[in-house]
């Protein structure tokens, strides 16, 4: 059913390769998503990153996604020109605030880099695992690691309990959406109390847990399921060779785009091609792996 096709897709493509691969991939395509001011790097990389999300998350957390991306691209995007002033170009005014065509580009272009990296994360949140994280960072930073590890899977958690906590308190009469807006206030209070006990309580019982284990200890032995093999290697290479091409584009500042006071646009020589055809092909890499995965699936069944 739809439920078993998402995890499938949750455990297939890049997600099967080595924690290292999959981690050193997220950090390329996100750092390059927020080095460059560029519009073709940010709508390369937003395009690149709904594809991916749409393939491994399903249509539902896409569509989550969304919704609330899309207000936020338009809120930054329409907040820049009607605070920054700056540019040549002088559009129309409102309350005497001049607003210029520089600062509607460079809000466009800074809305769509936003937008772009909300999404990555939530490819990464799908692909790199806690437990992955943890592999990763344990045993060099074991307690940061243990920290960024729960931050980073506390606001699915979060989202989840306060359903279960808000179906509880209804069925007591105290529904959040209905009656005046003094209970509502009440019953909203009672509903984030609920929460932040069970959260301090929660993470109370996990680092317990972790340090009855040993988390930590230098002298226990860690066991692990993940080993890096050739096909992690030559993924690895790539990763590391695209990203080269990406630091290279930065440093030489053949990324770079000039918004003010005129906007001057990037120059499309043979060598920029070349560098921003990288860019593309490190963010389309998980699709193509993850609908190559898919074709297998279906010749299999």
């Amino acid at each position: 059913d739809a439920a078993e096709e998402n995890q499938r897709k949750t455990e297939s493509g890049l997600a099967l390769y080595h924690p290292i691969v999959s981690f050193g991939y997220f950090v390329a395509v996100i750092a390059g998503t927020l080095l460059f001011i560029n519009p073709f790097f940010a709508y390369a990389s937003l395009c690149c990153a709904i594809i991916c999300s749409a393939l491994i998350n399903g249509k539902k957390t896409i569509l989550a996604t969304l919704s609330f991306g899309v207000p936020m691209f338009i809120m930054v995007a329409l907040a820049n020109p009607l605070f920054n002033h700056h540019g040549a170009t002088f559009l129309f005014y409102i309350e005497d605030n001049p607003v210029t065509l520089e600062s509607f580009i460079y809000g466009l272009v800074s809305g769509g880099m936003m937008f772009a990296a909300v999404v990555w994360f939530t490819c990464y949140n799908t692909v790199v695992s806690s437990d992955k994280f943890l592999y990763i960072f344990g045993k060099i930073l074991p307690s940061i690691a243990l920290i960024v590890s729960m931050t980073l899977s506390l606001i699915p958690k979060l989202l989840s309990q306060v359903k279960v906590i808000a179906d509880s308190q209804r069925t007591l009469g105290m529904d959040w959406k209905s009656g005046s807006a003094k209970q509502r206030v009440v019953s909203g209070a009672r509903i984030l109390s609920i929460l932040v006990s069970w959260a301090l309580e929660d993470a109370v019982t996990t680092a317990d847990s972790m340090r009855a284990r040993g988390y930590g200890q230098h002298r226990r032995s860690n066991f692990s399921i993940f080993r890096f093999g050739r096909r992690d290697g030559i993924m690895l290479s790539v990763i590391a060779v695209l990203f080269a091409a990406e630091i290279y584009t930065y440093a030489s500042g053949r990324g770079s785009m000039i918004f003010y006071p005129t906007a001057v646009w990037p120059e499309m020589n043979f060598v920029n091609i070349l560098l921003y055809g990288a860019f593309f092909a490190l963010g389309i890499l998980p699709s193509v792996i993850q609908l190559k995965e898919d074709r297998k699936w279906k010749q299999l069944k």
